[in-house]
């Protein structure tokens, strides 16, 4: 009896070691995640001062922008890292101790007499003590839905991964020059995120599973040992965390992951309380450390989206002689492009093609029978604003050029009556809240993207117009979100 005493002495000691150390451990892994949560903070400040930048200086933005590319990089890689240590916190905080010795087979056959002693464990689903209250296969299922977190922590890494394919991504598809590089992006960025959504779906349905599991297994314990107070205190906190999980998804890539976030804190909190009534100060605080190493932007991910490029080629009217068009080069068809704004000069239409040499040797030209009624209709130039495209209407007044014609097309439709259009169509306004005031910087930004801007305010939000496409005002509300996080800016159609 004494020898077999002293084996369980022994074991208990042995137990105590391996807890001893697994606390160890982690504080080290806790001090990981601080650290770099740190860092991510500290690259975070630059990226803003370097967005500002981009906002206050236009003859330095093309050396920013890489700059910017650079830290976003950085930022994404440095943001994994953290997230995967937070990850291996939470993982290992609360798995079992491998050398724990179960509680139920502590004693031995000979000494059933003696009352049991349950050893503390760090881990509450294996305390013996929810056996002497449970039913064998209520603690089964308990166990079984805690085993079962380690496949959803792992489901969750696989999701970020693909998340961070999704950023840079992302990012790939600001860098790129053509419209068929970018259209490929776009392809596989869709490609990734059907893979996401599967997994997504996966988290979601196992983590209702457990965490129904979990809770209804948790108020049977509590209320057979009479603690209804704190079965009432957990259903508010729980039903809490549904509302904040709904409110905190929108924007966000994942709502899955911010639903796990916010009802795995809650959960965890519960289980402390359940530990607290069962006097197991050891799982309390294990419980306490993983709630406090959950970070939400670990799971709050930002909506992956990709605002639409336009790849206009934008040219200026030159004179080169002798003319470049020959029948080896012949004058292009005008190209169209479905998506922004252009503007082109129209030196005339006509029932025959016209003689190359009385074009005076004026490029880039191009023509089309589309409009018109299947005449000839010569184009020349390429512009970004209808202030530049005039000046081109003045040169070729100034090169003899009778009556030039100033046309446009905005996201593919052809406008050769440009004043008609305006009073029809007055184009797109940002609509942008979220701020008490609008930031300079972001004032700023606007004004360089669009002189002719007006700024007004109605009720909370604030009127930014006007854009002529829609292109261009979806391109302006994308470079403010990217400047400022807090805002939320809204392309609206004026008419």
């Amino acid at each position: 009896m004494k020898r077999r005493l002293a084996i369980l002495a022994l074991l208990c000691i042995a137990a105590g070691v391996s807890v001893a150390q697994q606390m160890v451990d982690s504080s080290k892994l806790e001090q990981t995640v601080e650290s770099l949560q740190n860092s991510v903070d500290s690259l975070n400040v630059i990226i803003s001062q370097a967005r500002n930048r981009y906002a206050t200086e236009p003859e330095s933005r093309e050396q920013i922008a890489k700059q910017l590319a650079e830290y976003e990089v950085e930022a994404i890689a440095l943001k994994r890292k953290y997230d995967e240590a937070v990850m291996k916190f939470t993982s290992y905080a609360q798995r079992i101790i491998s050398t724990e010795v179960p509680a139920e087979h502590n004693v031995a056959a000979d000494t059933s007499s003696i009352a049991t002693v349950h050893p503390k464990r760090a881990n509450l689903v294996y305390n013996g003590v929810l056996s002497e209250t449970l039913e064998s296969s209520d603690l089964k299922l308990l166990r079984a839905s805690q085993e079962k977190e380690s496949a959803v922590v792992l489901k969750i890494k696989e999701y970020l991964h693909m998340y961070d394919r999704m950023a840079s991504l992302q990012l790939e598809y600001e860098r790129v020059d053509t419209e068929i590089a970018a259209d490929s992006v776009v392809r596989l960025l869709d490609s990734v995120r059907d893979v996401a959504k599967t997994t997504e779906s996966v988290i979601s349905n196992r983590w209702h599973e457990i965490f129904d599991n979990k809770v209804y297994i948790y108020n049977l314990l509590l209320e057979k040992g009479g603690r209804m107070d704190v079965v009432s205190g957990a259903e508010q906190s729980l039903a809490s965390a549904l509302i904040s999980s709904d409110q905190k998804s929108i924007d966000c890539e994942s709502p899955a992951l911010v639903e796990y976030y916010y009802r795995k804190k809650a959960l965890l909190d519960y289980e402390a309380k359940v530990a607290t009534a069962l006097e197991l100060a050891l799982a309390k605080d294990s419980l306490m450390r993983v709630n406090n190493a959950m970070k939400e932007n670990s799971y709050r991910l930002p909506a992956i989206t990709i605002v639409r490029r336009s790849f206009i080629e934008h040219e200026p009217i030159k004179v080169i002689k002798p003319t470049i068009y020959n029948p080896k080069n012949p004058i292009p068809h005008t190209k169209i492009y479905d998506y922004g704004t252009v503007y082109r000069v129209r030196i005339g239409i006509f029932t025959k093609r016209p003689n190359l040499s009385a074009l005076r040797g004026i490029t880039p030209l191009s023509y089309t029978d589309k409009y018109h009624n299947g005449k000839y209709a010569y184009f020349v130039g390429g512009y970004r604003t209808e202030e530049e495209a005039q000046e081109g209407v003045a040169y070729l007044k100034r090169l003899g050029f009778k009556d030039p014609q100033l046309v446009m097309w905005v996201d593919g439709e052809y406008i050769s009556n440009i004043a008609e259009w305006k009073s029809k169509n007055l184009g797109y306004n940002l609509e942008i809240t979220g701020v008490a005031t609008l930031p300079d910087d972001v004032k700023t930004h606007i004004g360089l993207r669009n002189e002719q801007a007006r700024f007004s305010r109605v009720g909370t939000a604030f009127i930014v117009g006007t854009f002529a496409s829609k292109a261009d005002a979806e391109r302006v509300a994308s470079e403010v979100v990217a400047m400022n996080g807090s805002v939320k800016v809204e392309v609206k159609s004026v008419k």
